[in-house]
Protein backbone atom coordinates (compact mmCIF):
# COMPACT_ATOMS: atom_id res chain seq x y z
CA UNK A 1 0.00 0.00 0.00
CA UNK A 2 1.49 3.60 -1.11
CA UNK A 3 1.82 6.27 1.82
CA UNK A 4 -1.72 7.98 0.59
CA UNK A 5 -3.70 4.93 0.92
CA UNK A 6 -2.12 3.68 3.90
CA UNK A 7 -3.24 7.18 5.65
CA UNK A 8 -6.71 6.96 4.16
CA UNK A 9 -6.93 3.55 5.64
CA UNK A 10 -5.47 4.94 9.12
CA UNK A 11 -8.22 7.62 8.96
CA UNK A 12 -10.83 5.27 8.30
CA UNK A 13 -9.58 3.33 11.69
CA UNK A 14 -9.33 6.06 13.92
CA UNK A 15 -13.45 5.44 15.12
CA UNK A 16 -15.30 8.80 14.45
CA UNK A 17 -15.20 12.16 15.10
CA UNK A 18 -13.81 12.50 18.70
CA UNK A 19 -10.63 10.34 17.64
CA UNK A 20 -8.40 12.69 16.19
CA UNK A 21 -5.16 13.17 14.49
CA UNK A 22 -3.15 15.54 13.06
CA UNK A 23 -2.24 15.40 9.06
CA UNK A 24 0.60 17.02 7.90
CA UNK A 25 1.04 17.83 3.58
CA UNK A 26 4.36 19.41 2.45
CA UNK A 27 2.95 22.73 0.07
CA UNK A 28 5.67 24.18 -1.18
CA UNK A 29 9.68 23.59 -1.48
CA UNK A 30 12.58 25.78 -2.10
CA UNK A 31 15.68 24.53 -2.54
CA UNK A 32 16.76 20.93 -2.25
CA UNK A 33 14.75 18.53 0.09
CA UNK A 34 14.06 14.88 0.02
CA UNK A 35 10.14 14.92 -0.44
CA UNK A 36 8.29 17.21 -2.65
CA UNK A 37 5.50 18.93 -2.49
CA UNK A 38 2.56 16.37 -1.72
CA UNK A 39 4.13 14.53 1.03
CA UNK A 40 2.34 13.86 3.54
CA UNK A 41 2.48 12.48 7.49
CA UNK A 42 -0.18 11.93 10.04
CA UNK A 43 0.14 12.09 13.22
CA UNK A 44 -2.02 9.74 15.59
CA UNK A 45 -2.79 10.51 19.72
CA UNK A 46 -0.02 8.34 20.49
CA UNK A 47 2.87 9.29 18.65
CA UNK A 48 2.56 6.92 15.86
CA UNK A 49 3.43 8.27 12.75
CA UNK A 50 2.28 6.71 9.33
CA UNK A 51 3.94 8.25 6.06
CA UNK A 52 6.67 11.04 5.77
CA UNK A 53 7.47 14.57 4.87
CA UNK A 54 11.39 14.46 4.51
CA UNK A 55 14.08 11.73 4.91
CA UNK A 56 14.00 11.33 8.29
CA UNK A 57 14.99 15.21 9.21
CA UNK A 58 11.39 17.10 10.03
CA UNK A 59 9.17 13.92 11.82
CA UNK A 60 10.43 14.09 14.69
CA UNK A 61 10.28 17.29 15.76
CA UNK A 62 6.97 17.65 13.77
CA UNK A 63 5.05 15.24 15.82
CA UNK A 64 6.26 16.50 18.86
CA UNK A 65 5.00 19.94 18.15
CA UNK A 66 1.79 19.13 15.57
CA UNK A 67 -0.65 19.41 18.42
CA UNK A 68 0.53 22.48 20.03
CA UNK A 69 0.98 24.11 16.63
CA UNK A 70 -2.64 23.15 15.97
CA UNK A 71 -4.26 23.76 19.47
CA UNK A 72 -6.56 26.29 17.83
CA UNK A 73 -8.07 23.74 15.66
CA UNK A 74 -7.13 25.98 12.11
CA UNK A 75 -4.75 24.58 9.66
CA UNK A 76 -1.03 26.17 10.05
CA UNK A 77 1.99 26.52 7.75
CA UNK A 78 5.33 26.10 9.24
CA UNK A 79 8.29 26.35 7.15
CA UNK A 80 11.67 24.31 7.81
CA UNK A 81 15.03 25.81 6.98
CA UNK A 82 17.66 23.68 6.23
CA UNK A 83 20.01 25.14 4.32
CA UNK A 84 22.01 26.48 7.31
CA UNK A 85 25.63 24.83 7.89
CA UNK A 86 25.61 25.32 11.74
CA UNK A 87 25.76 22.61 14.48
CA UNK A 88 22.39 22.68 15.75
CA UNK A 89 21.39 21.67 11.78
CA UNK A 90 23.95 18.77 11.79
CA UNK A 91 22.65 17.48 15.22
CA UNK A 92 18.70 17.31 13.79
CA UNK A 93 20.00 15.61 10.46
CA UNK A 94 19.19 18.35 8.30
CA UNK A 95 21.37 20.19 6.00
CA UNK A 96 19.27 18.95 2.94
CA UNK A 97 20.11 22.90 1.69
CA UNK A 98 16.30 23.53 0.94
CA UNK A 99 13.57 25.15 2.63
CA UNK A 100 10.13 23.15 3.71
CA UNK A 101 6.69 24.36 4.12
CA UNK A 102 4.54 21.93 5.94
CA UNK A 103 0.78 22.33 6.34
CA UNK A 104 -0.59 21.20 9.72
CA UNK A 105 -4.58 20.36 10.24
CA UNK A 106 -6.56 18.13 13.02
CA UNK A 107 -8.41 15.18 11.02
CA UNK A 108 -10.72 15.60 12.93
CA UNK A 109 -12.21 19.22 11.67
CA UNK A 110 -15.22 18.68 8.72
CA UNK A 111 -12.86 21.13 6.12
CA UNK A 112 -10.00 17.86 6.80
CA UNK A 113 -13.05 15.25 6.71
CA UNK A 114 -14.36 16.67 3.71
CA UNK A 115 -10.91 15.93 2.19
CA UNK A 116 -10.46 12.47 3.10
CA UNK A 117 -13.46 11.37 2.22
CA UNK A 118 -13.18 13.07 -1.47
CA UNK A 119 -9.73 11.40 -2.15
CA UNK A 120 -11.02 7.60 -0.57
CA UNK A 121 -13.17 8.32 -3.14
CA UNK A 122 -11.42 9.36 -6.03
CA UNK A 123 -9.37 6.50 -5.23
CA UNK A 124 -12.40 3.54 -5.16
CA UNK A 125 -13.09 5.08 -8.98
CA UNK A 126 -9.47 4.64 -9.65
CA UNK A 127 -9.57 8.42 -10.71
CA UNK A 128 -7.00 11.16 -10.48
CA UNK A 129 -7.87 14.36 -8.41
CA UNK A 130 -6.71 17.87 -7.95
CA UNK A 131 -6.54 19.06 -4.55
CA UNK A 132 -6.61 23.32 -4.47
CA UNK A 133 -5.46 24.49 -1.28
CA UNK A 134 -4.78 27.87 -0.32
CA UNK A 135 -1.44 28.20 1.86
CA UNK A 136 -0.41 31.99 1.85
CA UNK A 137 -3.58 34.81 2.13
CA UNK A 138 -3.19 38.56 2.13
CA UNK A 139 -4.97 40.93 5.02
CA UNK A 140 -7.63 41.72 1.83
CA UNK A 141 -7.86 37.77 0.76
CA UNK A 142 -11.24 36.79 2.31
CA UNK A 143 -9.76 33.12 2.41
CA UNK A 144 -7.71 31.58 5.09
CA UNK A 145 -4.61 29.30 4.34
CA UNK A 146 -6.18 25.63 4.43
CA UNK A 147 -9.51 26.75 2.62
CA UNK A 148 -9.59 24.42 -1.05
CA UNK A 149 -11.16 23.23 -3.98
CA UNK A 150 -11.89 19.89 -5.12
CA UNK A 151 -12.28 18.47 -8.21
CA UNK A 152 -13.07 15.47 -9.87
CA UNK A 153 -12.17 14.27 -13.55
CA UNK A 154 -16.42 15.61 -13.46
CA UNK A 155 -15.87 18.93 -12.05
CA UNK A 156 -15.81 20.81 -8.83
CA UNK A 157 -16.77 18.12 -5.92
CA UNK A 158 -16.43 20.24 -2.72
CA UNK A 159 -14.53 22.52 -0.72
CA UNK A 160 -15.02 25.97 1.12
CA UNK A 161 -14.02 27.62 -1.90
CA UNK A 162 -16.57 26.53 -4.21
CA UNK A 163 -18.67 29.48 -5.52
CA UNK A 164 -16.09 31.64 -3.84
CA UNK A 165 -14.61 34.80 -5.60
CA UNK A 166 -11.45 32.68 -6.53
CA UNK A 167 -13.40 29.70 -7.91
CA UNK A 168 -12.54 30.69 -11.53
CA UNK A 169 -9.43 31.54 -11.52
CA UNK A 170 -8.17 27.98 -9.22
CA UNK A 171 -10.51 26.18 -11.74
CA UNK A 172 -8.80 26.99 -14.91
CA UNK A 173 -5.25 26.36 -13.21
CA UNK A 174 -6.57 23.22 -12.01
CA UNK A 175 -7.57 21.59 -15.47
CA UNK A 176 -4.42 22.31 -16.81
CA UNK A 177 -2.66 20.42 -13.43
CA UNK A 178 -5.09 17.58 -14.45
CA UNK A 179 -4.24 17.59 -18.18
CA UNK A 180 -0.39 17.75 -17.56
CA UNK A 181 -0.24 15.39 -14.22
CA UNK A 182 1.86 17.89 -12.72
CA UNK A 183 1.25 19.67 -9.52
CA UNK A 184 1.91 23.54 -9.54
CA UNK A 185 1.94 26.95 -7.09
CA UNK A 186 0.04 29.45 -8.71
CA UNK A 187 -0.09 33.49 -7.09
CA UNK A 188 -3.27 35.01 -7.23
CA UNK A 189 -3.81 39.08 -6.64
CA UNK A 190 -3.92 38.71 -2.64
CA UNK A 191 -2.88 34.60 -2.15
CA UNK A 192 -0.67 31.67 -3.19
CA UNK A 193 -2.93 28.57 -3.67
CA UNK A 194 -0.86 24.95 -4.12
CA UNK A 195 -2.38 22.80 -6.91
CA UNK A 196 -1.85 19.22 -6.03
CA UNK A 197 -2.21 16.12 -8.90
CA UNK A 198 -3.45 13.20 -6.89
CA UNK A 199 -3.16 10.30 -9.00
CA UNK A 200 -4.33 6.55 -8.53
CA UNK A 201 -1.67 3.45 -7.77
CA UNK A 202 -0.11 2.42 -11.07
CA UNK A 203 -2.07 -0.83 -12.45
CA UNK A 204 0.49 -3.22 -12.79
CA UNK A 205 -0.48 -6.86 -14.48
CA UNK A 206 1.57 -9.46 -14.50
CA UNK A 207 1.14 -12.22 -16.74
CA UNK A 208 3.15 -15.57 -14.92
CA UNK A 209 3.54 -16.59 -11.42
CA UNK A 210 7.08 -18.09 -11.14
CA UNK A 211 9.14 -17.96 -8.63
CA UNK A 212 10.80 -14.84 -9.89
CA UNK A 213 7.55 -13.18 -9.95
CA UNK A 214 7.34 -13.40 -5.99
CA UNK A 215 10.03 -10.87 -5.34
CA UNK A 216 8.83 -8.37 -8.21
CA UNK A 217 5.18 -8.51 -7.09
CA UNK A 218 6.38 -7.71 -3.18
CA UNK A 219 8.60 -4.45 -4.54
CA UNK A 220 5.29 -3.48 -6.37
CA UNK A 221 3.30 -3.90 -3.51
CA UNK A 222 5.75 -1.78 -1.49
CA UNK A 223 5.64 1.22 -4.37
CA UNK A 224 2.06 1.40 -3.61
CA UNK A 225 1.15 -0.02 -7.37
CA UNK A 226 -2.26 -1.87 -7.78
CA UNK A 227 -0.77 -5.45 -8.45
CA UNK A 228 -3.03 -8.21 -10.66
CA UNK A 229 -1.44 -11.59 -11.60
CA UNK A 230 -2.81 -14.19 -14.01
CA UNK A 231 -1.35 -17.58 -14.65
CA UNK A 232 -3.08 -20.58 -16.51
CA UNK A 233 -1.38 -22.85 -13.77
CA UNK A 234 -3.87 -23.63 -11.01
CA UNK A 235 -0.82 -24.29 -9.12
CA UNK A 236 0.96 -21.36 -9.24
CA UNK A 237 -2.00 -18.95 -9.26
CA UNK A 238 -2.66 -19.07 -5.62
CA UNK A 239 -3.57 -15.71 -3.64
CA UNK A 240 -0.89 -17.12 -0.40
CA UNK A 241 1.52 -17.06 -2.63
CA UNK A 242 1.53 -12.92 -3.37
CA UNK A 243 -0.22 -11.29 -0.59
CA UNK A 244 0.54 -7.96 -2.27
CA UNK A 245 -1.54 -8.45 -5.32
CA UNK A 246 -4.45 -6.73 -5.24
CA UNK A 247 -6.16 -9.81 -7.64
CA UNK A 248 -4.27 -13.24 -8.88
CA UNK A 249 -6.36 -14.46 -11.36
CA UNK A 250 -6.58 -18.12 -13.47
CA UNK A 251 -6.19 -17.27 -17.06
CA UNK A 252 -8.43 -18.71 -19.43
CA UNK A 253 -6.33 -20.55 -21.76
CA UNK A 254 -8.93 -19.95 -24.74
CA UNK A 255 -9.76 -16.16 -23.81
CA UNK A 256 -6.32 -15.25 -22.10
CA UNK A 257 -7.35 -11.26 -21.37
CA UNK A 258 -10.92 -11.95 -19.58
CA UNK A 259 -11.75 -9.68 -17.43
CA UNK A 260 -8.15 -8.41 -17.26
CA UNK A 261 -8.02 -4.98 -17.39
CA UNK A 262 -5.06 -3.44 -19.61
CA UNK A 263 -5.57 0.95 -20.42
CA UNK A 264 -3.47 3.47 -21.41
CA UNK A 265 -2.18 3.97 -17.92
CA UNK A 266 -1.48 0.04 -17.13
CA UNK A 267 2.09 -1.49 -17.01
CA UNK A 268 2.35 -5.11 -18.06
CA UNK A 269 5.01 -7.64 -17.55
CA UNK A 270 5.51 -10.95 -19.65
CA UNK A 271 6.70 -13.62 -17.05
CA UNK A 272 5.35 -16.33 -18.21
CA UNK A 273 8.91 -18.57 -19.48
CA UNK A 274 6.05 -19.76 -22.15
CA UNK A 275 7.53 -18.69 -26.06
CA UNK A 276 3.47 -20.42 -27.60
CA UNK A 277 1.81 -18.65 -24.69
CA UNK A 278 3.43 -15.59 -25.37
CA UNK A 279 2.86 -15.74 -29.09
CA UNK A 280 -0.86 -15.43 -27.73
CA UNK A 281 -0.12 -12.74 -25.81
CA UNK A 282 1.53 -10.27 -27.00
CA UNK A 283 -0.82 -8.97 -29.91
CA UNK A 284 -3.87 -9.21 -27.74
CA UNK A 285 -1.60 -6.63 -25.35
CA UNK A 286 -0.51 -4.33 -27.92
CA UNK A 287 -4.46 -3.85 -29.15
CA UNK A 288 -4.73 -2.67 -25.96
CA UNK A 289 -2.02 -0.24 -25.86
CA UNK A 290 -0.60 0.35 -22.34
CA UNK A 291 1.47 2.46 -20.82
CA UNK A 292 4.23 0.15 -20.34
CA UNK A 293 5.09 -3.31 -22.09
CA UNK A 294 7.87 -5.63 -20.23
CA UNK A 295 9.09 -8.86 -21.66
CA UNK A 296 11.09 -11.25 -19.76
CA UNK A 297 14.23 -13.36 -21.61
CA UNK A 298 16.86 -11.91 -24.21
CA UNK A 299 16.88 -9.54 -26.83
CA UNK A 300 16.60 -12.23 -29.66
CA UNK A 301 13.70 -13.96 -27.89
CA UNK A 302 11.62 -10.74 -28.54
CA UNK A 303 12.89 -10.17 -31.96
CA UNK A 304 11.57 -13.55 -32.93
CA UNK A 305 8.29 -13.06 -30.97
CA UNK A 306 7.73 -9.40 -32.98
CA UNK A 307 9.18 -11.57 -36.22
CA UNK A 308 6.99 -14.55 -35.86
CA UNK A 309 3.81 -12.17 -35.41
CA UNK A 310 4.57 -9.92 -38.07
CA UNK A 311 4.05 -7.03 -35.88
CA UNK A 312 6.18 -3.89 -35.15
CA UNK A 313 7.73 -3.15 -32.01
CA UNK A 314 6.64 -0.08 -29.61
CA UNK A 315 8.54 2.23 -28.73
CA UNK A 316 6.65 1.43 -24.86
CA UNK A 317 7.74 -2.50 -25.30
CA UNK A 318 10.85 -3.06 -22.93
CA UNK A 319 12.74 -6.22 -24.21
CA UNK A 320 14.90 -7.41 -22.15
CA UNK A 321 12.54 -5.80 -19.32
CA UNK A 322 14.86 -4.33 -16.56
CA UNK A 323 18.06 -2.13 -16.11
CA UNK A 324 21.73 -3.80 -15.95
CA UNK A 325 22.10 -3.80 -12.31
CA UNK A 326 23.53 -7.13 -12.46
CA UNK A 327 22.68 -10.45 -10.75
CA UNK A 328 20.54 -13.25 -12.02
CA UNK A 329 18.71 -14.89 -8.82
CA UNK A 330 14.52 -13.72 -8.78
CA UNK A 331 15.14 -11.10 -6.06
CA UNK A 332 17.86 -9.36 -8.44
CA UNK A 333 15.39 -9.41 -11.44
CA UNK A 334 12.04 -8.72 -9.85
CA UNK A 335 14.75 -5.27 -8.41
CA UNK A 336 15.86 -4.74 -11.91
CA UNK A 337 11.96 -5.01 -13.58
CA UNK A 338 10.89 -2.68 -10.68
CA UNK A 339 13.04 0.00 -11.25
CA UNK A 340 12.93 0.07 -15.00
CA UNK A 341 8.94 0.20 -14.34
CA UNK A 342 9.73 3.17 -11.98
CA UNK A 343 11.82 5.21 -14.32
CA UNK A 344 9.60 4.29 -17.74
CA UNK A 345 6.61 5.34 -16.50
CA UNK A 346 8.05 8.56 -14.85
CA UNK A 347 10.19 9.64 -18.36
CA UNK A 348 13.68 8.63 -16.64
CA UNK A 349 16.22 6.94 -18.00
CA UNK A 350 17.25 5.01 -15.03
CA UNK A 351 21.25 5.93 -15.04
CA UNK A 352 22.74 6.77 -11.83
CA UNK A 353 22.31 9.71 -10.66
CA UNK A 354 26.32 10.67 -10.09
CA UNK A 355 26.11 11.10 -13.54
CA UNK A 356 22.81 12.88 -14.02
CA UNK A 357 23.25 16.78 -15.08
CA UNK A 358 20.21 18.70 -14.38
CA UNK A 359 18.65 18.53 -10.66
CA UNK A 360 17.24 15.36 -9.48
CA UNK A 361 14.13 16.64 -8.25
CA UNK A 362 12.24 18.99 -11.28
CA UNK A 363 10.81 22.44 -9.20
CA UNK A 364 7.31 22.80 -8.53
CA UNK A 365 5.89 24.86 -11.77
CA UNK A 366 5.03 28.41 -10.74
CA UNK A 367 2.18 30.72 -12.30
CA UNK A 368 2.15 34.48 -11.32
CA UNK A 369 4.35 36.14 -8.85
CA UNK A 370 4.39 36.51 -5.29
CA UNK A 371 6.55 38.03 -2.37
CA UNK A 372 6.30 34.31 -0.47
CA UNK A 373 5.54 34.20 2.87
CA UNK A 374 3.75 32.06 5.03
CA UNK A 375 1.00 33.10 7.23
CA UNK A 376 0.29 31.52 10.55
CA UNK A 377 -2.78 31.35 12.26
CA UNK A 378 -0.77 31.51 15.73
CA UNK A 379 0.89 34.78 15.05
CA UNK A 380 -0.81 38.31 14.09
CA UNK A 381 1.18 39.46 10.81
CA UNK A 382 2.93 37.25 7.98
CA UNK A 383 6.10 35.85 8.97
CA UNK A 384 9.38 34.52 6.79
CA UNK A 385 11.01 31.53 8.22
CA UNK A 386 8.54 30.57 10.51
CA UNK A 387 10.27 27.82 12.40
CA UNK A 388 13.76 27.81 12.78
CA UNK A 389 15.86 24.58 12.30
CA UNK A 390 17.82 25.43 16.04
CA UNK A 391 14.50 24.00 17.29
Amino acid sequence: MDELGAILDTCSRLGGANQNAVLATVVHVTGSAYRRPGARMLVLPDGCRVGSVSGGCLEGEIARKAWWFTESGAPVIRAYDTTSYDDAVWEFGLGCNGVVHVMLERVNTPASRELIEFLKTQRSRREPAVVATVIRAGKCCSSRPGDRLLLGQDGIRGGSLAGSAMELEIFASACEVECQQKSRLIHLDDADVFLEWVGPPLPLLVFGAGQDTVPFVAIAGQMGWRVTIADCRPAYAKPERFPDAELVALMHVADPLRDLEIGPGTAVVLMTHSYPLDLILLPRILERQPLYLGILGPSTRAGRLFGDLGIRRPSYVHAPVGLDIGGDNPAAVGLAIAAEVQAAVHSRLGGMLKRRKSAIHTPCTEVGSSTFAIYDSTRPAFCENTVSVGF
